[in-house]
């Protein structure tokens, strides 16, 4: 309130004023946010920046340090609670690819949606990303999820103690590739017996590596064992593992991964399925 003196008759009459100073406060606080994520990143919508002002105002995160990873159809960002780095991943309302997300969905048997708006879908999306960590949170290393809010999802932000985000498996220095292999191949096993969960897009891409243990991240194509789509996603996943794997001179057989975790042998019609995914 920069300091302003007034001389005022009566209490009411100040507390009035003091009210009014206050909700000019809050409006150019809100301007200046929205045009320096503009600035930033200019594809959000004003409901979706109103949305992450709202973090700020209900106490989630404290700031926003910056972009760590912009897409077509999402972006993350670094945020600050007190001592702790957080990830921020909004969904672009304008560019998602909604057939894809529906056919997720639809098999899902924890959702009941009709097919309805577009923002609903992706409010969905967001929903089944948040439970399918929150089932990893118990079993595996994954960022504990925190929570969400219409396209925007609040998460722990994987990274050192300066808030630098760990590295891809595909780019991390100084792997032991051996026991990186025999460890996510547990995870994976873990993963789908005990949290009932295949993650739908597991590569180099979605696993980070801090203090040389695996993190599992991007869950959002993530389906429970009970989905139609389940077995063939576990298909995938095993084969973008092994491909790694054996580029970094490691012997590995997504049939003899499959097994492991499922106790079964690859059907062929769910890996006809798998090629369509």
């Amino acid at each position: 309130m920069g300091g302003r003196k007034k001389s005022f008759d009566n209490n009411l009459e100040e507390e009035i004023y003091l009210d009014r100073e206050y909700q000019k406060e809050i409006i150019e606080r809100e301007r200046k946010f929205l045009e320096d994520l503009k600035t930033e990143d200019g594809v959000f919508d004003r409901r979706t920046l109103l949305t992450l002002y709202s973090l700020l105002c209900g106490k989630h995160v404290d700031k926003y340090v910056g972009i760590i990873n912009s897409g077509k159809e999402s972006a993350v960002f670094s945020a600050v609670k007190g001592d702790k780095y957080l990830a921020v991943k909004v969904y672009r309302v304008a560019t998602c690819d909604f057939k894809t997300m529906w056919k997720y969905i639809q098999g899902d048997p924890r959702f009941h949606l009709s097919r309805s708006s577009t923002r609903k879908i992706i409010h969905t999306w967001v929903e089944k990303e948040f439970r399918n960590l929150k089932r990893a949170n118990n079993y595996v290393n994954s960022p504990k999820a925190i929570l969400r809010r219409e396209n925007v999802l609040l998460m722990e932000l994987i990274c050192d103690d300066n808030g630098i985000p760990s590295p891809r498996l595909k780019d991390a220095p100084d792997v032991d590739y051996e026991k990186m292999y025999h460890r996510i191949r547990k995870d994976m096993k873990i993963l789908y017996n005990d949290a009932e969960l295949v993650h739908g897009d597991l590569s180099e891409y979605n696993i980070l590596v801090k203090d040389g243990e695996p993190y599992y991240i991007d869950f959002s194509q993530g389906v429970v064992v009970r989905h139609p789509l389940s077995k063939p996603l576990l298909i995938r996943d095993v084969k973008n593992i092994c491909n790694f794997f054996k580029k970094k001179g490691i012997e590995c057989n997504y049939k003899e991964l499959y097994e492991y975790i499922t106790g079964e042998e690859i059907n062929p019609v769910d890996e006809e399925l798998a090629e369509e995914y």
